[in-house]
């Protein structure tokens, strides 16, 4: 499937806008938490682009924890993708799955992923990335756990990305096929 055959709706793209809070008390939000999330906004861009209307999604800042006046203009397609772990934390949010596929991965790999990635792509210093670690991992543990018991398909995030790619490829096209 071609990024033109499907619309992708990052949920990190809708954490609060914390620019009236000073920089240590956005520090002290635990962003792995669905609080931490406009999930009314995200379920709504959802319904739009099922129905066929292009979204503003937002634009967000990892290192100042603000949303950025630029929005990302979203088009429907036929296959809307949702991806986060969190996009599973709410019952109505599941609801307007047609599939859910939760990519199960140890922690030390979980670790390594979000350290490579906090550090190059959000600019967060190793302190940083350990501090929103830990209450990462509280999180993920009650929301991680929702996510996978209510999956349609759970894939071995251990595994290489074409080896998951195409598991998840197969499943899809036995569905379509049903």
């Amino acid at each position: 499937m071609g990024k033109n055959h499907a619309a992708l709706l990052p949920i990190d793209a809708y954490y609060h806008d914390l620019a009236h809070l000073g920089s240590e008390e956005r520090e002290a939000v635990n962003f792995d938490h669905p609080d931490a999330l406009d999930l009314d906004l995200f379920a709504a861009h959802i319904d739009a682009l099922r129905s066929g209307r292009a979204v503003a999604c937002p634009t967000y800042d990892f290192t100042t924890h603000c949303r950025l006046p630029d929005t990302a203009n979203i088009s429907p397609r036929n296959t809307i993708l949702v991806e986060g772990i969190l996009v599973a934390s709410r019952a109505d949010l599941r609801a307007t799955f047609d599939t859910l596929i939760f990519v199960a991965t140890d922690a030390e790999l979980r670790w390594q992923r979000r350290l490579q990635r906090d550090q190059h792509e959000r600019g967060r210093d190793l302190g940083s990335i350990e501090r929103f670690w830990t209450r990462a991992e509280g999180t993920f543990a009650e929301w991680g756990a929702r996510a996978e018991s209510t999956a349609d398909l759970v894939v071995d995030g251990g595994q290489k990305i074409a080896v998951m790619t195409e598991l998840v490829s197969d499943y899809l096209s036995q569905q379509h096929d049903e």
